[in-house]
């Protein structure tokens, strides 16, 4: 996708990114961080301005715990079926709320449903801002997929720089235990997990 990462760095290194979409959540976000302690992973959790203005304290806790925080606009819209002023809008709402909430620039943005337009590319480029995509995403949102099964989609698709697309909310549960059955396998390989640099 032009204008937008899909894998962040990572040399000759076997380096995983994860990300975690749609928070902050209150049942999910402080399993998220429990788990990515137990297995000494950092991620970056792209918020959308409503919820995280609902629990300002997860947000400070999310950064508290030593990862980053991303732009996923004010409302989970998709940008081709917005007008491109108002999704600009809500991004930018966005990004105002996450930068009073958390005291640090928030560069990074992850449009909902990873819908990009011409109109976001510009405005990203404009902003010195990154979309961020993924080239791994099982499918944690479908009740249908096990965590084993996501587990092993996230072994055989990692390659040196993925990165992870799980989200918090009602998925949650099952995407943490993939991520319990996932991250030891790959690190028993030699992989690290830490967050994705900032832009």
């Amino acid at each position: 996708m032009p204008g937008a990462v899909v894998r962040g760095p990572s040399g000759d290194e076997r380096t995983l990114y994860v990300t975690v979409d749609d928070g902050p959540d209150a049942s999910g976000t402080p399993r998220w961080l429990d788990a990515l302690d137990r297995h000494g992973a950092r991620a970056v959790f792209f918020l959308s301005a409503g919820r995280a203005e609902a629990r300002p304290d997860l947000v400070r806790a999310i950064v508290d715990a030593g990862h980053r925080v991303g732009n996923h606009g004010d409302a989970h819209v998709s940008a081709w079926r917005t007008r491109p002023r108002e999704v600009r809008a809500g991004f930018e709402r966005a990004e105002r709320v996450l930068e009073d909430l958390t005291g640090e620039p928030v560069r990074d943005v992850r449009p909902p449903y990873g819908r990009v337009t011409p109109s976001i590319v510009r405005w990203a480029r404009a902003g010195n801002r990154r979309i961020v995509l993924w080239d791994v995403m099982p499918g944690d949102f479908l009740p249908s997929r096990s965590p084993s099964t996501l587990a092993d989609e996230v072994v055989r698709l990692a390659r040196p720089g993925s990165i992870v697309a799980l989200h918090d909310g009602a998925p949650a549960p099952r995407a943490i235990a993939a991520l319990d059955l996932a991250l030891p396998r790959l690190a028993a390989a030699g992989w690290r997990f830490p967050a994705l640099p900032p832009p």
